[in-house]
């Protein structure tokens, strides 16, 4: 097996490495390459010898390579995984730092900043799955490029790359909190979850086959349990749903936002902040005695991302029929929902892909926020397939979360100017 890792000079490579040498045998792997630009280089080479003594360590399981060349990295590969940040971590912050002026949410993945990630990714996803489809057409492409969903969507249904699976630490994260309080292994636990990347709820619990969803949202409404930023408790109990963190920038914007200003005025925004972050891993990760991912890499966020990734590739080449939370095309799963939206929902997992599993309906208080959020993943898509100023428009207006009036022109123009080296609108 080959498996090529685009933006292989991530910060996250490592441990993605350490899920790899783990289940090296399993998965019957012959050689990774790691695939990155030039003009990160210093970083990717650091990071590229990280994971050549973590490997020298393991006695070798398998041929590391890494690479400028994105024909050598990708031909004949059967897996794919794209962890590129396009514009890097100065990208993200002004993705952060935009909206704020204008009174924002400013967050990498969600409103005015995941518009902003997105259009810089657009150009050089296509690239790649363009690439793909020429020198390794049988390949699954697993995506962790960020907005995850909408890149999903764009590759699904605007490219029309089938292979190809969003995937997302959050609700493997999810998961496994149940698991642990039921003291049962991940397998056991099975969650009607559905909705769009960073935009989902999970309505029903079911542990070794038993519904536990009443002991669940007990837990969650315990007053400790509830932040002192967080929602009302009367206002939580209402829902009757376990919430994907990110609704939080959806049900208590202004405290999301005044928490963003703080924030920004102290230590930095999140992207300032694992800037810093990044920079300590790098001087640790240069250490040649280094033979293993540092505990300081989960500082950085992203618990559970190399496990998500190593047993989905498991279960793909295996075909263990496990069960994944992923962004795949619905295709009957919530019936209340069009078949074509891409959506995070649980999948039976098999050697030829992903099959649905039927959910029954979303539930009211879900469909309208879905239907809006989908609407403006789908403008964005083709503002930049059509180089539609009319259409970024559009998307900013359609989103709870964006502008107003005037001020979505001179925002539109200030995103416009900050990213012009990446995107196709003018």
């Amino acid at each position: 097996m080959k498996i090529s890792i685009i933006g292989g000079g991530s910060t996250y490579t490592p441990e993605l490495m350490e899920g790899l040498i783990k289940y090296s045998k399993e998965l019957d792997i012959d050689l990774v390459v790691l695939l990155d630009i030039p003009e990160a280089s210093e970083k990717f080479e650091t990071v590229s010898e990280l994971c050549d003594r973590m490997l020298e360590k393991s006695g070798r399981p398998f041929k590391l390579l890494w690479t400028y060349d994105e024909k050598k990295a990708l031909w004949d590969a059967d897996f794919v995984i794209q962890q590129f940040r396009p514009g890097g971590l100065d990208g993200r912050i002004r993705d952060e730092k935009i909206p704020l002026k204008y009174g924002l949410i400013g967050q990498e993945t969600t409103g005015v900043g995941g518009f902003a990630s997105a259009l810089r990714a657009f150009p050089i996803v296509e690239k790649y799955i363009n690439l793909i489809e020429c020198v390794a057409p049988n390949a699954f492409v697993i995506n962790f490029t960020n907005p995850s969903g909408m890149m999903s969507e764009f590759i699904l249904n605007y490219l029309g790359y089938e292979k190809a699976i969003g995937l997302c630490n959050v609700p493997i994260n999810i998961v496994n909190a149940i698991a642990e309080k039921f003291k049962v292994s991940r397998d056991k636990v099975f969650l009607k979850y559905y909705g769009l990347n960073h935009l989902s709820w999970v309505e029903k619990v079911e542990v070794d086959g038993i519904d536990e969803t009443d002991k669940v949202l007990e837990e969650v409404y315990k007053p400790e349990n509830i932040p002192s930023e967080g929602l009302d408790a009367e206002i939580l109990k209402s829902l009757r749903m376990i919430l994907n963190p990110y609704m939080r920038y959806y049900y208590m914007t202004p405290e999301m936002f005044e928490e963003e200003i703080k924030a920004e005025k102290s230590e930095g925004t999140r992207g300032e902040v694992v800037k810093k972050l990044e920079k300590e891993l790098l001087e640790i990760y240069s250490n040649k005695e280094l033979k293993e991912k540092p505990v300081q890499l989960s500082k950085r966020g992203g618990a559970l991302y190399s496990t998500a990734a190593v047993e989905l590739i498991r279960d793909l080449h295996i075909g263990n029929r496990g069960i994944h939370i992923l962004n795949v095309k619905n295709n009957g799963a919530i019936s209340n929902l069009p078949g074509d939206y891409v959506l995070e929902i649980p999948v039976l997992v098999k050697k030829s892909g992903t099959a649905s599993i039927y959910l029954g309906e979303a539930a009211k208080l879900t469909i309208g926020l879905i239907h809006t959020i989908k609407n403006f993943e789908r403008l964005t898509i083709e503002a930049h397939i059509e180089s539609s100023r009319e259409k970024a428009l559009q998307a900013l207006l359609t989103h709870p979360l964006g502008p107003r009036g005037k001020q979505a022109k001179q925002l539109l123009d200030e995103i416009i100017e900050a990213n012009k080296k990446w995107i196709t609108i003018s």
